[in-house]
């Protein structure tokens, strides 16, 4: 491999959500009583998840739109 070249390393949902989860987890080490705020903050990271699927659904039919539309004009 050249060494000019760089690497380029991409997370996905699944590993963002995993190390969110052990963040929360172990900052959470002092409050061993809370178990319920700790567990309102994963059902709220659990709906934030569901937010940004929801929202990366929607951009990936769109861009599919637009794309539909460039091969279109393009074959004109």
């Amino acid at each position: 491999m050249p060494s000019d070249q760089s690497q380029k390393v991409q997370l996905g949902c699944g590993t963002l959500i995993l190390i969110a989860l052990i963040v929360l987890f172990f900052s959470n080490g002092g409050n061993r009583g809370s178990n319920t705020d700790l567990e309102n903050k994963i059902r709220d990271l659990s709906k934030e998840v569901h937010q940004l699927r929801s929202s990366i659904e929607s951009q990936t039919q769109e861009i599919h739109v637009l794309q539909s539309k460039l091969d279109e004009l393009k074959s004109r």
